[in-house]
């Protein structure tokens, strides 16, 4: 299987895949922007994507920002050290003047602090750590365009009001919805989308926000939150708390971060 790992930087996923869903005819193209400060992990993105993805490459913050002025993006994958501009403020810029833009940070695991930073100033979609293989990073961009296209912020980056609809085209677990109307709850008028974690190899980082009888409800980026089976926790989160949950072939291991 083709991978990342024989270059100086790789990546490597934390995602719950969204289903794929098709373009409609009439819509846009739905590119993607890599920021790297090194030419030549661009160009393996490009090699390795080739034919899959509409991509587009930046060399660092400075010349992402200038190619999002220009053109229209569905996600940025930003790598998180580059000088001038780090990838955590690279991405709460595009947060805050682009914010229909899925955004995704690739990180190694020393670089806990900055990728909790990125999380909470960027609002970030998935943050990836190094190395990964292909199947993972097109499995992760594929659920950030799924994102794109499901939450309505293709109309919104267009300057249109997106239209606010039922999702029927994901099912969702009764017990789920329940923690996400307690949650919505607790939290008063904030709308939270929970979701069900990919246990089968994923990390997540965020704030423990609710601990229910059933569930342990992590917010990991914005209004999204994962709801943790604690039968599948080796420890239970206080509330509060900024934990990582890695998950590894259906079990998964709690630490907090500092």
């Amino acid at each position: 299987m083709t991978s990342l790992a024989h270059s100086a930087k790789g990546i490597s996923p934390a995602a719950d895949v969204l289903p794929e869903q098709p373009l409609s005819a009439n819509a846009m193209p739905e590119k993607i922007l890599f920021v790297d400060d090194e030419t030549a992990i661009l160009d393996g993105y490009k090699r390795l994507l080739r034919g899959e993805f509409d991509i587009d490459t930046a060399a660092g913050g400075a010349a992402g920002l200038e190619l999002l002025a220009r053109n229209r993006y569905a996600v940025v994958v930003a790598d998180m050290r580059m000088p001038e501009i780090d990838g955590a403020q690279l991405l709460a810029k595009i947060a805050s003047q682009y914010p229909g833009v899925v955004r995704i940070m690739l990180t190694g695991n020393s670089d806990m602090e900055t990728a909790v930073r990125a999380v909470n100033e960027g609002n970030v979609f998935r943050f990836l750590t190094k190395p990964c293989e292909k199947e993972l990073l097109r499995s992760t961009l594929n659920a950030a365009l799924g994102q794109y296209r499901l939450s309505g912020l293709q109309q919104e980056s267009l300057g249109t009001a997106a239209t606010s609809r039922p999702r029927t085209d994901r099912k969702k677990d009764a017990g789920l919805v329940e923690v996400e109307e307690q949650v919505q709850k607790i939290l008063a008028f904030k709308s939270v989308t929970i979701r069900p974690p990919s246990i089968g190899g994923a990390i997540y980082v965020g704030k423990t926000i609710w601990d229910g009888p059933d569930y342990v409800v992590q917010s990991v980026a914005g209004t999204v939150a994962i709801a943790h089976p604690k039968n599948l926790l080796d420890n239970i989160p206080q509330v509060g708390n900024v934990v990582k949950i890695e998950y590894n072939s259906g079990i998964a291991r709690v630490s907090e971060v500092v």
